[in-house]
C-alpha cells in the first residue's frame, strides 16, 4: 500500500511538473522599453507603435523609458543596472555594436547583452542637392561616379559623424571615390545644405528626406540594398551596381543576459503578434520600413554577428576599433 502511495505521488508530481513546464509564461507587472535616444528621434518613433500594440497584447503597461546622451551609451547604462528578470528590455541599433568596440560602455556589450527580435531594417540612400546635379550634368549615381573619378575632391558628402553606421555605410559605397567630407551637426542642417546647393550629397533615409524629395529640392540618386525600392523605382541600386554595400539601419529590442527565456519567448511570441496588426503595417508603409525584411528570430544571431563582424573590419581600416573581439577576427 506504501508503495502504491509513493508511486501515485510520484506519477501526480511528474504530471505538475510537465504542466508547470508547458505554461505559457506571463507577465504580472509594467515592462519597461529603455530608449537610449531622446523623444521624437527615428528610434523613440519606432518603438512607442510597438509598445502600445505589445501592452494591449500582453495586456500589462509596457513603459517606453528613454535614457538618452553619449550617443546611446547612457541607455546602455542605465540597462546594464536593472535587474535581469524579465521586466526591462532595450531598444538598440548597431550603432550600439561600434560604441562597444570604441571602448566607451563599462561592459563588453556583446556579451551582456542579446538582441531578442529587430522592429525594422530599414534602407540607407544617398541623396543629392538638385542644384549640384544640374550643375555637374548628372542623373544618376553611376553618371555622378564617373564625375567624381575624374575631378576628385570637387564633389561633398555632409556628414553628421564619419565613425557612426552612415559613415561605415557611406565608406563602404564610395570606395576608392576621392570625396569631400563636410562635417555638420546635424540632419536638418544637412538637408538645409543640400537644397542650397553648399553641400552635394548626404547619406540618409527616406523619411528623413521625404518632403524635400517631393519638393523637388533632393534627388534620391543610389539606395543602398539588393534591389530597387518600391517608393522609388527610378533610383538606382547598389545590388544592380555590384557595390558591396547594403548596410543601413535596423532598430531591434535587446535584453540584459541572464533575462529568463520564458519572459524573452513571451515577448518575442507578442512582437510576432503585433506585427501582423493594421496599425504596424500602417507605420512600415508610411515609413518606408516595409522595403526589407527583417530577419526572423532563428536568423538573428547569425545576422547580429555579421553586422559586428562588418563594423569592427570597417572601424579596423579606419583606426577607431578600440575593443576587438576574438571571434571577430
Amino acid at each position: 500500500m506504501k508503495k502504491l502511495v509513493c508511486l501515485v505521488l510520484a506519477v501526480m508530481m511528474t504530471l505538475g511538473l510537465a504542466a508547470c513546464a508547458g505554461a505559457e509564461f506571463k507577465f504580472e507587472r509594467k515592462i519597461d522599453i529603455i530608449c537610449p535616444w531622446g523623444v521624437g528621434g527615428g528610434a523613440d518613433s519606432t518603438i512607442r507603435p510597438m509598445a502600445s500594440l505589445l501592452s494591449d497584447i500582453l495586456g500589462v503597461p509596457v513603459e517606453v523609458v528613454n535614457v538618452e546622451g553619449a550617443s546611446g551609451v547612457n541607455g546602455v547604462e542605465y540597462t546594464y543596472k536593472q535587474p535581469a528578470d524579465g521586466y526591462t528590455f532595450m531598444l538598440g541599433t548597431q550603432s550600439l555594436f561600434m560604441q562597444d568596440m570604441s571602448g566607451t560602455t563599462s561592459m563588453d556589450f556583446k556579451t551582456e547583452f542579446k538582441p531578442v527580435d529587430v522592429l525594422v531594417h530599414s534602407i540607407n540612400i544617398i541623396a543629392a542637392s538638385k542644384k549640384s546635379m544640374d550643375k555637374y550634368g548628372v542623373t544618376n549615381w553611376e553618371e555622378l561616379s564617373k564625375y567624381i573619378e575624374e575631378h576628385p575632391y570637387e564633389v561633398s558628402v555632409g556628414m553628421l559623424s564619419a565613425t557612426g553606421v552612415d559613415g561605415a555605410s557611406l565608406g563602404q559605397t564610395i570606395a576608392d571615390l576621392m570625396i569631400q567630407e563636410i562635417p555638420y551637426s546635424s540632419g536638418s542642417e544637412v538637408n538645409s545644405a543640400l537644397v542650397g546647393g553648399h553641400c552635394d550629397l548626404a547619406i540618409t533615409g527616406t523619411d528623413e528626406v521625404a518632403g524635400l524629395v517631393e519638393s523637388g529640392d533632393i534627388v534620391p540618386i543610389l539606395a543602398l540594398c539588393e534591389n530597387r525600392m518600391k517608393l522609388y523605382p527610378e533610383m538606382q541600386c547598389s545590388g544592380e551596381l555590384g557595390i558591396e554595400s547594403y548596410m543601413g539601419p535596423w532598430r531591434g529590442i535587446f535584453c540584459k543576459e541572464g533575462t529568463p527565456q520564458e519572459a524573452i519567448d513571451a515577448m518575442v511570441a507578442a512582437i510576432e503578434e503585433a506585427r501582423q496588426k493594421p496599425e504596424w503595417q500602417e507605420f512600415l508603409k508610411n515609413a518606408a520600413y516595409d522595403e526589407r525584411a527583417v530577419p526572423s528570430v532563428e536568423e538573428l544571431p547569425e545576422f547580429a554577428h555579421n553586422e559586428y563582424k562588418a563594423l569592427r573590419d570597417y572601424m579596423s581600416e579606419m583606426g577607431t576599433l578600440t575593443k576587438d573581439y576574438e571571434d571577430l577576427k
